[in-house]
């Protein structure tokens, strides 16, 4: 997997012969990082800048720029999408994908995530009781969850990961914000991947809303929940901090670094992506929910 670069103090990032430049601003310090070796610039710092060049060369050796506002939250992804091809075909396929096999998907999504929670509630020393319970779970899962088991789960996972007092949202709690900073990371880079691949993103597979431009990313980004959760539990609430700081935010990022297993092979989150968004073309041009690649853990953790 190639590097993220977490842009966290002021910097001034152009281009060079050697790559990529960043330039810190107070102290005057450069570095350099070549173009192929980076995937993803992450900006947030609202003072650092780049040259209009950058963007040329990131577009020219596909890497994406990340923006994010004061509040660390993921605010514009810019990406180069001039290189797909057969895209009408594609969204054709996709647009006239059999509902009972969108069924059948998201029922394997909905899977995935139990199952990902239960590995989250095992390796954060729950007893084999709670383990076993969301476990459980997972085996009530109809065709399309029409009994919706995922927000059972929900209800019964997250009093587990983060107390019984917590209530997840969008509230201003450190881990409120550092799993909705680790969420929309992970919801970009996945929007990324979708549009890459030639994807309409606001055709869902089972996510609908009218108002939400993203729908399938929504979709797809459900088993890769449990990942960040983790990391938030191991790495960000041991600190105590009041508010989420760029720090906390560097580290979440790394989870996209993290190991997870697919198919019998280890992929490192971040290509996981990739292997679960291509896996997903190939179920439209199948019509057929087997082809679908999504995370898991790996046994005995880490």
């Amino acid at each position: 997997m190639k590097n993220i670069i977490y842009v966290k103090t002021q910097y001034f990032v152009s281009t060079s012969n050697q790559g990529l430049k960043f330039s810190n601003v107070i102290d005057k310090s450069k570095q350099y990082m070549a173009y192929d070796d980076v995937g993803v610039l992450i900006f947030d710092n609202v003072n650092s800048y780049l040259s209009s060049k950058l963007i040329q060369k990131c577009v020219e050796h596909g890497i994406a720029l990340l923006f994010c506002d004061a509040r660390h939250s993921p605010l514009l992804l810019m990406d180069n999408v001039y290189n797909q091809k057969n895209r009408f075909e594609l969204l054709s396929a996709q647009l006239s994908l059999a509902s009972k096999t969108k069924n059948r998907i998201w029922s394997k999504i909905v899977m995935a995530k139990i199952r990902n929670q239960a590995k989250c509630v095992e390796q954060t020393g729950h007893s084999r009781n709670d383990v076993g319970l969301i476990q459980s779970i997972s085996s009530n899962i109809t065709e399309g969850d029409k009994h919706n088991v995922e927000a059972y789960a929900a209800r019964e996972y997250f009093p587990m990961m983060f107390g019984k007092n917590f209530k997840r949202g969008r509230f201003d709690d450190i881990i409120n914000a550092g799993l909705n900073y680790g969420y929309a990371v992970l919801r970009a880079l996945i929007r990324r991947e979708i549009v890459m691949h030639g994807l309409e993103p606001s055709f869902g597979i089972h996510h609908a809303s009218v108002e939400n431009p993203f729908n399938l990313s929504d979709d797809l980004i459900e088993p890769y929940r449990a990942f960040v959760d983790l990391i938030v539990h191991d790495v960000i609430i041991p600190r105590n901090h009041e508010q989420l700081d760029s720090s906390d935010c560097e580290d979440i990022v790394r989870v996209l670094f993290e190991k997870c297993v697919m198919d019998n092979k280890v992929y490192y989150l971040g290509d996981a992506i990739k292997v679960t968004v291509n896996s997903y073309v190939n179920c439209i041009n199948n019509s057929t929910s087997s082809s679908l690649k999504l995370p898991g853990f790996i046994e005995g953790g880490k």
